[in-house]
């Protein structure tokens, strides 16, 4: 279970792997618990300097796991699923958003096949996100009576607007590589074959700049937004929680037939 999020090291740069291809990474509990173990390991790390986030296989993360999820809201007991304890989950959930947003490295995410949900916000989360022309995204949780994490209905209306917020979280479309580039949400777009050349091209880059002035940096930047980014962080999570208890969430995950194929 250990594995499903996996870690290596290019020099001063630490490689964040979300690694449940067989489900497109798709998030449960352990995945969350150990992203956020790496993530903060990665942190507090001197010979860390960048973090690169990216997912195995062919997508970066298809969001969360729909079964698991249907199953905690039933009350089943299901070991690869969300737990129990959905008020705990909810919270690991937004600590992903935590330290990569309050980190003191630059995370850079590398973007392939599908960024959905919560895997859309964590790319969203990234200091810079690389994406390739193959890849999509779009927001679910509408659909399915949910409710978006990672702080994103603060961060979203000021990346892209109050009216495109709104189209994009309500109506959940799906968008292409070069679509979100218009839109200021990804970084670069590059072919599917040089997405992690030039991601580490660009972590070393900035693992050579002096490493104070760069952290300052990413804290100044930041730093404005953090007192109501929190307060967004708890909103999201009783919303969410609002959400899964209301037995309409629970039909129409039932009714959800995955259009996106491992």
């Amino acid at each position: 279970m250990d594995n499903v999020v996996i870690t290596s090291q290019k020099q001063q740069v630490r490689i964040i792997t979300l690694n449940r291809p067989d489900f497109l990474n798709a998030i449960n509990e352990n995945l969350i618990e150990r992203l956020v173990e790496e993530l903060c390991a990665a942190n507090n790390d001197d010979t860390v300097k960048v973090i690169v986030l990216n997912g195995a296989g062919k997508a970066f993360c298809s969001g969360d796991d729909i079964q698991g999820t249907l199953q905690s809201i039933e009350g089943k007991k299901d070991p690869t699923g969300m737990a129990s304890n959905r008020e705990q989950s909810a919270k690991n959930l937004q600590d992903v958003t935590r330290e990569i947003l309050y980190g003191n490295k630059f995370v850079i995410g590398a973007i392939h096949g599908w960024a959905v949900g919560a895997g859309f916000e964590w790319a969203m989360n990234c200091d810079f996100s690389i994406w390739t022309e193959t890849a999509r995204a779009f927001f679910p949780e509408m659909k399915w009576g949910m409710f978006p994490t990672g702080g994103i209905t603060y961060l979203l209306p000021r990346m892209v607007g109050l009216v495109k917020a709104r189209e994009l979280l309500l109506f959940g479309e799906k968008q292409t590589a070069r679509q979100l580039l218009d839109m200021g949400l990804c970084w670069k777009v590059v072919e599917d074959d040089d997405l992690m050349q030039t991601t580490l091209e660009v972590a070393n880059t900035i693992a050579k700049l002096p490493e104070d002035s760069v952290q300052g940096l990413k804290k100044a930047i930041n730093l404005t937004c953090f007192n109501v980014l929190e307060n967004t962080l708890d909103m999201e999570v009783s919303q969410l929680l609002e959400a899964i208890n209301n037995p309409r969430t629970a039909e129409l995950l039932g009714e959800f037939k995955p259009k996106i194929q491992p």
